[in-house]
């Protein structure tokens, strides 16, 4: 399915309906899940309507390259986007010679840590990026001693849980046997996850982090996410009320 719920005014549509009959002042909301269509919302936007969630970060949360590029003041230190495969020569030079050893490469489109590859040398970084996915990709330094938090933000609810791996394995999602416990997020976590927010206008997010003794780093953010573990709160039912209350809005 390339859209979700998609709504002209209110009322369920089409995209055909869409490209026809929509106008300025028209108010548009939809989950946009293929980035091939995103070139007709930019048209359609033109036109003068509103589109909820804003289109950034619908792109944003399609690519780990987009939010790399968007955000990479708030990322990992040294990472860095490639583009090509040849430019991996000038991410090894690089890390030599700040003496990063181990690094993640992130492929732009994966989910559920499928294109997650950690590389426990540069000889691995090297061979995955020359022999196993092909850019654009996302290559960041290994970060070994920091906890991983996943934040959740809808309006007023502000939910998190720590993401813990098991076993020895390096993936903490729930598919590698990872697990989750619920956390009382700190004052300086929340307003870093609503400024990436402010960033990407984002009305809501799913907001992965790293913490360590010292610092947070932005993981990656999305308009979507598992609500395992959080089902007391009843995050669906809050996005649709935001989604309401937009439409209500003039």
């Amino acid at each position: 399915m390339h859209f979700h719920s998609l709504s002209l005014n209110g009322h369920h549509t089409t995209i055909s309906e869409l490209l026809s009959k929509s106008k300025k002042g028209d108010k548009i909301s939809c989950k946009i899940r293929d980035p091939r269509f995103m070139g007709i919302f930019y048209e359609i936007e033109s036109r003068g309507t509103d589109i909820f969630p804003p289109l950034l970060s619908q792109s944003l949360s399609m690519s780990k390259v987009h939010q790399a590029l968007h955000y990479m003041d708030y990322m990992v230190p040294n990472t860095e986007v490639l583009f090509r495969t040849f430019h991996i020569q000038n991410v090894l030079k690089k890390y030599v010679e700040k003496n990063i050893l181990k690094a993640v490469v992130k492929e732009d489109r994966e989910s559920m840590g499928m294109g997650v590859h950690p590389c426990w040398s540069l000889n691995e970084l090297a061979w995955v990026i020359i022999h196993v996915i092909r850019p654009p990709i996302v290559v960041q330094p290994m970060l070994e001693n920091s906890r991983e938090f996943r934040l959740v933000i809808l309006g007023d609810t502000v939910v998190a849980k720590e993401k813990i791996k098991k076993g020895g394995i390096f993936w903490n999602n729930r598919i590698f046997g990872g697990i989750t416990k619920l956390i009382t997020p700190g004052k300086q976590i929340v307003e870093f996850g609503k400024e990436m927010m402010n960033i990407g206008k984002f009305p809501w997010a799913y907001i992965d982090l790293f913490v360590t003794d010292d610092d947070i780093f932005l993981s990656e953010i999305n308009l979507s996410g598992s609500n395992a573990g959080l089902k007391d709160y009843n995050l669906n039912k809050i996005k649709r009320e935001m989604i309401e209350r937009w439409f209500a809005t003039k």
